[in-house]
Parts: structure tokens; C-alpha cells; sequence
């Protein structure tokens, strides 16, 4: 059977590589389907009649379409047209956005399965099913319908032995396209290098975050530091990469092997630099692992603290004692390593005093970068769970704009929330030690004065910020 794995054009921040197809794609190889093609329609800037001519050409019996969250409205365009185009082929949507929205997503006509959390065995299970005429009823992982009812199948069940998968299947996209992109192509927005390509070499996390939507599980599974130094050496011997995005949930979960990771970069001489643009936990850092991390060639390291307010730390059940993480973010930045912060404004109930806190703590430590985003309620995560029962409609909150305010539970207005959060931004970047900060800390200039154009138009003009 053919299979066709697919990214919808969608006005997304950034066209990183498929890393999720690509699993997908070297674990169907693995199990014997060799008949795949990706269409990365962001990257390739498609229109819909693009895309339609190539889905005719290769005629797809399977059509795999993953997304994240904010990739949704794009996803049931693009499974319209898969059905329109090819009527007989079998649709299915995975990713971040079928993990968080099955019930949603297996509505839709033209749908007809959802892949949930790791997809990697239930995609192979599927595809043995539909190849040999089997029942999918006992696929874990599985959404799917069952004469015209929603049928939902128990959670998949984690891969413990993530050493056991192929790497990425590579050769199935054009790298250099991704490489010479004119869009941003990485989630580090101040790459040292336009070959940048992302990495895992862990999944799942074991903290409680209450609004996290924990796609891999609770159980953090660890890659060998062999098997991640291995991928590292290939991509920089065989594709020249210049950078690696490490984009684990939890990179310095076990601080011994985060250490022995960056030790056999140093000791093998491994050309690379390192960015952490999905953040890393500030708690899990100590000196030596930062020290160490300098010298395997880590540039971008970003801390998620989320709250400045104690209290509002506890609440959340993030928990970070604050006063370490100010000591390990004044060390990371003494160490030369560019470093940013998240930050989210809107919790339930929290006040306009614990949110003017949360500015503070990012305004009086020596953060180069800092995002502040609307807290957004995500399906099927604790924070979601809580507040479903008190707000009416909260299922139509904008899950996949994180800078638009669609939601609101905390104890101001939505007036008064917007005001605060085009506050944030206003008092982090506009001060003149702060432009001198980033200035002389970001090595590619011309990539930052884009980038900071690009921040003027997307935040300062929509939050109205030059008009008051």
C-alpha cells in the first residue's frame, strides 16, 4: 500500500523539519511498507491545487496528515481536499493536535482515524490492519468510526526501548530546502546557522504541570548516549548540519547522562552547535552540567518558569523553588550562553499583582529573550478538567493561538489581561540596556534585526502599544 505522510501549509512561526513523520516514516519501513512519500506543503509554500496534482500523481491508498495545535483549522482544509482529490484513500491525522483534540478531529467526515500519542507502532498496526482486511477495533492509540459512532481505543502504550527505533528517515525529505527556506525553519529564533535540524533523546516527562498536554506520557524514557551521539554524528557528517535543536520535554531529566552527552561531544570533537528552544527545566540545572554544556557548543538555552508569583507556582503544581532559579539563570547567562524565558499570564484566578510579579522576575534578571503567552486551557490536561464544569464553552478557546486572548480565568478583565500582557512585552524589550543586551549577545545580527522586526509588527503594533 502507499502511504503519503503530510505538514498542511499553515501560517505556523516556523517550517522545521517533519521529525514526527520521520519517525513514522523509518518504523513503517522497518515493519515492511517501503511505498511512502512526504509532502511538507509549509516548507514548499503549496497551494491546494499544488497539493492536489501531487496526491493525484502518486496516488495514495493512506494519507497520514500530523499537526500541532495551531495547525488545526489547516488540517480538515487539507483532509477536504485529500477526500475530494482521492475518495477511496484513508485519512488519518496525528501529532500534537490528535493527541489533544481526538474527539474533535474523528467528527470530521473526511477523517477517518486519529492517531493518539506515540505513533510510531499504532500507525503500523493500522496499516497491517487495512492491508490485510483486520479489525482496528484493538489498535491502542486508535480513534476511528464505527457506522457513523465515535469509537476512542485505550491510550497506546509507551515505547520503553526508544533505542529500539530507526532513525529518522532523512533521505524521504529534501534537507536543503529546509536548510535555504526563506521562512524561520527551527524553533530557535536566533540560530547560529541556517543547517539547523531538531533532535529527541528523550520522551515524556514525569512533572505534573497542570497545563501541560503531555503527548509522551508521564514515563521519561531515555536514548543511550550512543544512540543520541550517533544521530549527532550522522546528520553533522552526512548533511553538514551546523546546529542541533534539542526539543525533548525534559533534556536534563537525569543529570548524569545529560553530562556524559555533552562529555562525548567534547571528547569526539564534534563540530556542532547545541540550542534548547523547548526549554529546559531550571530546578534539574547545576553548574556543572551548564559549564559542560557551554563546552559541547550549547549558544540558546530557554528556562519555562511560567510564574513569577510563589503562590501561583504552587498552584500550578510547576513548583520551582524561584530563588535557585534565579542563581542558575544569572550562571547560564555568565557563561556566555544566550538565554530565554517563557512565561504565561492568565491562570485561574491569579491576580493582576501575582501577574505584574511574573514581569518583574523577567525584568530584573539578566533574561537576553522572553515570551509571555495567554494561558490556554488544552483538552484532556488537569487545568482543562478543572475549569470545564465552571466554564461554559470553554471547548471553543483558541488552542491554537497562544498570543491571541480566546480564554480567560483569571481575576481581572479581559481588558485589563490584554493590557497586562502588551505590558510584558512593552517593559521587557523596550529598554535601552535590554536592546544593548540582546545586541551584543546574539552573534547573528542580521537574523535578529528580522526577527525583531517581525516582533514589532506581530505584538507591539496589535497589542496598540505605539498608540498609547
Amino acid at each position: 500500500m502507499k502511504v503519503l505522510l503530510m505538514i498542511a501549509n499553515s501560517k505556523t512561526t516556523y517550517k522545521s523539519p517533519p521529525l514526527g513523520l520521520l519517525y513514522v516514516s523509518s518504523a513503517l519501513r522497518q515493519a515492511g511498507f517501503g511505498q511512502i512519500q512526504i509532502i511538507d506543503a509549509r516548507v514548499r509554500g503549496l497551494s491546494h491545487k499544488e497539493i492536489s496534482r501531487q496526491i493525484k500523481s502518486f496516488s495514495p491508498d493512506v494519507a497520514g496528515i500530523s499537526a500541532l495545535s495551531i495547525e488545526g483549522p489547516e488540517v480538515h482544509r487539507l483532509a477536504g481536499l485529500l477526500r475530494q482529490t482521492q475518495p477511496r484513500c484513508k485519512v488519518v491525522v496525528g501529532g500534537a493536535y490528535a493527541t489533544s483534540s481526538p474527539e474533535f478531529i474523528i467528527k470530521d467526515p473526511h477523517i477517518d482515524f486519529v492517531v493518539m500519542g506515540e505513533g510510531e507502532k499504532t500507525m503500523c498496526s493500522l496499516m497491517d490492519a487495512l492491508t490485510n482486511g483486520k479489525d482496528v477495533s484493538g489498535i491502542d492509540g486508535l480513534a476511528f468510526k464505527n457506522d457513523g459512532d465515535l469509537v476512542i481505543n485505550l491510550p497506546t502504550k509507551t515505547i520503553e526501548d526508544i533505542d529500539s527505533l530507526p532513525f529518522p528517515a532523512w533521505d524521504l525529505i529534501d534537507m536543503e530546502r529546509y536548510f535555504h527556506c526563506k521562512y524561520r525553519h527551527s524553533e530557535n529564533s536566533i540560530p547560529t546557522s541556517n543547517r539547523i535540524f531538531p533532535l529527541f533523546t528523550s520522551r515524556g516527562c514525569s512533572f505534573g504541570c497542570i497545563y501541560c498536554h503531555n503527548i509522551f506520557g508521564k514515563r521519561v524514557r531515555l536514548r543511550s548516549v550512543q544512540n543520541v551521539i550517533g544521530e549527532i554524528e550522522l546528520l553533522v557528517k552526512r548533511y553538514n548540519v551546523g546546529e542541533i535543536e534539542i526539543v525533548d520535554d525534559i533534556f536534563n531529566f537525569d543529570l548524569a547522562r545529560a553530562k556524559q552527552i555533552c562529555d562525548e561531544i567534547i571528547r569526539r570533537n564534534i563540530k556542532i552547535n547545541l540550542s534548547f528552544p523547548n526549554a529546559l527545566r531550571v530546578d534539574r540545572m547545576d553548574e556543572e552540567l551548564i559549564v559542560k554544556l557551554k563546552q559541547a557548543g550549547t549558544r540558546v538555552i530557554f528556562y519555562a518558569i511560567e510564574s513569577g508569583s510563589p503562590e501561583v507556582q504552587k498552584r500550578i503544581r510547576k513548583d520551582l523553588d524561584l530563588d535557585k532559579a534565579k542563581y542558575i539563570i544569572h550562571y547560564t547567562v555568565r557563561q556566555g550562553i544566550v538565554t530565554g524565558g517563557y512565561f504565561m499570564l492568565g491562570f485561574p484566578e491569579e491576580t493582576k499583582d501575582q501577574m505584574l510579579a511574573t514581569i518583574r522576575f523577567a525584568k530584573e534578571l539578566p533574561f537576553h529573550l522572553a515570551d509571555f503567552f495567554y494561558v490556554t486551557p488544552r483538552p484532556h490536561t488537569p487545568l482543562f478538567e478543572e475549569l470545564k464544569s465552571k466554564h461554559a464553552g470553554l471547548e471553543k478557546a483558541v488552542i491554537h493561538q497562544y498570543h491571541i486572548l480566546s480564554f480567560n480565568a483569571s481575576a481581572v478583565s479581559d481588558a485589563e489581561l490584554e493590557k497586562v500582557w502588551s505590558r510584558a512585552y512593552r517593559e521587557f524589550y523596550l529598554r535601552p540596556l535590554q536592546i544593548w543586551r540582546i545586541w551584543k549577545a546574539v552573534p547573528n545580527k542580521k537574523m535578529l534585526l528580522r526577527n525583531f522586526a517581525i516582533f514589532l509588527l506581530k505584538y507591539v503594533l496589535r497589542a496598540g502599544i505605539i498608540r498609547r
